[in-house]
């Protein structure tokens, strides 16, 4: 026979129904959802906002401040590991200084056995140093806000590459970090190209929330879309590469698993080639050029041009007379 909730097990599990849904709950929903009448779930939420739980009430909705809710997490040694890489990879990709980051940190260090905590500590410490950017950090909470109430932002974006300084509203779907830049990007609909885009979060200098609500694109994934992708280039197209890598630093090759790897057969020299299947090859030129005479693009052709014009011209740089 099932047990029966307790009435503290049950007010924790209604905090964490609202906290996760996105536009709050109707007291009907959260009765169906927790076997009670509408008169306990009032006398509930009362609780929980005496208790501190930061709870908003619209129209007869009820919800969770999220900006303003502290949760509660409990790991043993090795989740407090895999937390502690997590950590000094999140440090890393955040060259600039982020409050966030470091509360985060801090906070995650207070939880972990001493001899772990320490090390968080001191990465907290070298990322509170870094360079402050309060627009960014504006621009990235008004993302944040969006995504997690699944609202619209109107924003204003610079492109570098063409100049072009635009204004649109856009749906965000997902906020994905790249391996590529140490950068961010909200990827979602944009209402300007009617189409789903990837934009840069350094390059949005103004981002506003809407009231407005969206719902997801049918049929996007986020997953789906990033699936095969090197970085954070996403879309349908498919492309197939062949490299050729050297004895030297195939064993290099081998010990990790590169996105879109499809296999690695062994040549006869010593070698190995490398098949994959990746979408847009941009991403991954300068991985590839990062291994410079060991590496040998196969396929595409217009793959296989473009490093060999980029290796040319590089050696070209090296061959003045004197330095």
């Amino acid at each position: 026979m099932e047990r029966t909730m307790t009435r503290a097990e049950r007010l924790k599990a209604i905090e964490t129904y609202l906290y996760q849904s996105s536009g709050g709950r109707k007291a009907t929903e959260i009765a169906s959802r927790f076997g009670v009448h509408r008169s306990t779930v009032y006398r509930d939420i009362q609780s929980l906002g005496e208790s501190g739980s930061p709870i908003w009430e619209d129209d007869g909705r009820f919800g969770v401040l999220k900006e303003r809710y502290l949760t509660t997490v409990r790991v043993n040694l090795h989740e407090a590991l895999a937390l502690y890489l997590a950590a000094r990879l999140l440090s890393a990709h955040s060259d600039e200084h982020n409050p966030h980051v470091v509360s985060a940190l801090e906070k995650l260090a207070s939880a972990m056995p001493e001899s772990i905590g320490e090390h968080i500590n001191r990465t907290a410490a070298v990322a509170d140093k870094r360079r402050p950017d309060r627009d960014h950090i504006r621009v990235l909470e008004t993302l944040t806000r969006a995504w997690s109430e699944r609202k619209q932002v109107r924003m204003v974006y610079h492109n570098p590459q063409t100049g072009e300084t635009t204004e649109r509203t856009i749906d965000p779907h997902f906020i994905e970090p790249s391996p590529v830049g140490y950068a961010s990007y909200v990827i979602g609909y944009d209402h300007l190209r009617q189409a789903i885009r990837e934009f840069k979060v350094e390059r949005i200098e103004r981002a506003t929330l809407l009231e407005t609500k969206f719902k997801m694109r049918d049929g996007f994934d986020p997953y789906e879309f990033l699936e095969h992708s090197w970085g954070i280039m996403g879309g349908n197209e498919v492309v197939d590469v062949v490299l050729r890598f050297s004895g030297k630093v195939a064993y290099r090759v081998r010990e990790s698993d590169w996105p879109g790897v499809v296999d690695v057969t062994d040549e006869p020299d010593g070698g190995c080639r490398m098949r994959l299947r990746v979408k847009h090859t941009l991403e991954m030129k300068p991985w590839i050029r990062s291994w410079g005479p060991e590496c040998e693009v196969l396929a595409p052709e217009e793959l296989r041009t473009k490093i060999a014009e980029d290796m040319i011209a590089a050696g070209k740089m090296y061959e003045s007379e004197s330095i």
